[in-house]
């Protein structure tokens, strides 16, 4: 008897915890990626490079974040000290592995385990890549998820721009289409200052970096895929992308396909 009612109070305590679980109110510039947690997202595409030690023949790499955020360089096969920015899934540890085989991403490695330059060349860290549930929550669930994203131009990229939960400077159209006729249009002219506007209050712009099969790029521009940390069956994994209007599929983990880091906050 004793035991039954230490167990009724054991499981009571534990729902009243969960009844407990406060919802979180979003700081400026970020993005709720559930109801108890935010991130921001990194100033740019994760970019790449490698280079061969003198000494010992090995290769080393080097992160780096987009000089800007419609900044991609859809590259097909990267070379001794080419940045590229299509990954394989999960190639934190190796970023240029280019096997045709699914048995070869067997392991998930985040990008962000590993020092990450910034656009003005200052090391950073703490950075991880979003699972699907999470993307799904920022494109679907948050509170006007449907208000505060639109496909947009930039610069004439297409991609689709991600407004914080705060924002406050004015709605935004929000139609999808393939061609991204029905879209915002934003310039970095000096003299047109919305995207300064824009980046200052949060906003957040994933070009159409393409995507990558085997050594050869296509896609370009057209529309994006960006892989989340999430795997589907032995040679699959998640990713969310956008065209019509966006996309949660599985790819093969070979495929090349972009890479938006987040940090908690």
């Amino acid at each position: 008897m004793m035991k039954h009612k230490l167990f009724l109070f054991l499981a009571a305590a534990s729902l009243a915890l969960v009844g407990c679980e406060k919802a979180i109110t979003p700081s400026p510039g970020c993005f709720t990626i559930s109801k108890t947690q935010q991130v921001k997202f990194a100033p740019g595409n994760l970019q790449a490079v490698f280079n061969i030690n003198p000494a010992t023949g090995a290769k080393e790499y080097t992160y780096s974040f987009a000089s800007k955020q419609w900044e991609c360089l859809g590259r097909s096969k990267p070379f001794v000290g080419e940045a590229f920015d299509l990954f394989g899934w999960g190639t934190g540890d190796e970023p240029d592995r280019v096997v045709d085989s699914g048995a070869a991403y067997r392991t998930f490695v985040d990008w962000g385990n590993y020092t990450i330059r910034d656009p003005q060349g200052k090391p950073t860290s703490g950075w991880r890549t979003l699972s699907y549930e999470e993307w799904n929550y920022v494109i679907n669930e948050r509170p006007n998820a449907a208000k505060l994203r639109c496909a947009a131009q930039i610069d004439g990229t297409p991609g689709m721009l991600l407004l914080p939960d705060t924002w406050s400077l004015g709605d935004v159209r929000h139609a999808f289409t393939n061609n991204y006729s029905d879209t915002i249009f934003l310039t970095t002219d000096p003299n047109n200052t919305d995207w300064q506007k824009f980046e200052e209050a949060g906003a957040v712009f994933l070009p159409a970096a393409g995507v990558r099969a085997g050594q050869k790029c296509y896609g370009y521009q057209n529309f994006g895929r960006y892989w989340t940390s999430t795997d589907n069956i032995m040679t699959a994994a998640f990713f969310f992308g956008f065209m019509n209007p966006t996309e949660y599929q599985t790819g093969l983990r070979q495929w090349g396909f972009a890479v938006r880091l987040a940090k908690d906050q």
